[in-house]
């Protein structure tokens, strides 16, 4: 299991890496276009995966509260792309160190919406890359919309390489 979870964060972290060095390279003006997502601009769907992330690592690593990085942030774009890559390494870095016994903890937390939480490490790692995942295909969908022509592929079979 230990495997792959330290294949899913390095590839969350090398696809997160990927989106966000074109990311650090738009205008404003593309940044904060309305498109109609669930968050409706590039920039509001970066910063909404780099609270995500945030918030669960810190509740691997027992922080009690938590902070969402994004509340206080004021930068530019280049910022947000290297915190939110630095983030998705961290979490690598964490599976990456991870024992057999720490991956199969259980982790309680205050959830705003939810109340007191319990939920194995493995399923809030799961929750992190998938969510990731998906908010990284909206922001390629968006990416296209405004017609960036150079948008990398972020396909794990990319990311772990292709046999011949």
């Amino acid at each position: 299991m230990k495997d792959l979870l330290v294949q899913l964060a390095g590839h969350n972290a090398w696809a997160n890496g990927r989106l966000m060095k074109v990311m650090a390279a738009l205008p404003d003006e593309q940044l904060d276009r309305d498109m109609g997502s669930s968050f409706p601009t590039l920039r509001k769907t970066v910063l909404h995966v780099w609270n995500a992330e945030s918030v669960w690592y810190q509740r691997l690593l027992l922080a009690s509260p938590v902070v969402p990085p994004a509340a206080g942030f004021s930068g530019g774009m280049e910022e947000l792309a290297g915190l939110f890559v630095r983030q998705s390494e961290a979490l690598h870095a964490f599976v990456s160190g991870a024992s057999d016994a720490k991956l199969a903890h259980t982790v309680e937390f205050n959830s705003p919406a939810k109340g007191v939480c319990k939920t194995p490490v493995t399923r809030i790692l799961m929750q992190a890359f998938t969510h990731s995942a998906f908010h990284r295909g909206q922001l390629v969908t968006m990416l296209r919309q405004q017609g960036v022509p150079r948008i990398p592929s972020t396909d794990f079979i990319e990311y772990t390489g292709w046999k011949k």
